[in-house]
């Protein structure tokens, strides 16, 4: 089970785009693709310049509370019926 999953709120905690508050776009194994953050321009022949998203690696990043605004690491325990769940170290709390 991964720990960070698309749509998940997360802060860029390492890098040029440190402090960055963004949401996960898509994952590609080990690296993630962050709405708004890390964009570059790309010349493209015939088309000019073009914007693109580029990946940033999953130890950049962690998730976000967004109500107690700070980052936390994540846990994955498996309850009672033996179905594994997310958990936030911070908090205790259950995501999703």
């Amino acid at each position: 089970m991964k720990k960070l999953r698309k749509a998940d709120p997360v802060v860029v905690i390492a890098g040029k785009h440190t402090g960055s508050v963004s949401t996960i776009q898509r994952v590609s194994g080990d690296f993630v693709y962050l709405k708004d953050v890390n964009v570059v321009k790309k010349a493209k022949k015939g088309e000019g310049f073009v914007k693109k998203t580029l990946p940033l690696h999953v130890s950049s990043i962690a998730y976000y509370l967004k109500n107690e605004k700070v980052p936390t690491k994540i846990a994955i325990k498996v309850d009672a019926k033996g179905k594994k769940q997310r958990v936030a170290k911070k908090t205790g709390k259950t995501l999703d």
